[in-house]
């Protein structure tokens, strides 16, 4: 019984609306809000903040895609970088070997 004094059943939050929207923006521009967990709770949210937010948006898709090659040629030069020195090193290792 005292338990239940203690904690109500619904707690209730101040959030300032302008920075809410602003978080879930950002939420949604790193691809973080999509989850699936809380969906009624982020379609209200979405709703009352009018926040139009489609996941299968053709332009979020798009650069998602966009950061994966970015990423993917950064690895991609990362790779040849250390395949060089790997290549300079079994050079060396051959050299002082044959001398």
């Amino acid at each position: 019984r005292r338990w239940q004094t203690w904690f109500p059943e619904v707690i209730h939050y101040y959030a300032d609306v302008d920075k809410t929207r602003i978080e879930i923006k950002r939420l949604i521009k790193d691809g973080e809000w999509d989850t699936k967990e809380f969906t009624e709770m982020r379609e209200k949210l979405l709703k009352e903040l009018q926040i139009k937010h489609n996941p299968i948006d053709n332009e979020v898709i798009l650069e998602k895609l966009e950061k994966l090659t970015s990423n993917d040629d950064n690895l991609e030069k990362e790779i040849r970088g250390i395949s060089i020195n790997l290549q300079k090193l079994l050079k060396s290792e051959l050299y002082h070997d044959q001398v």
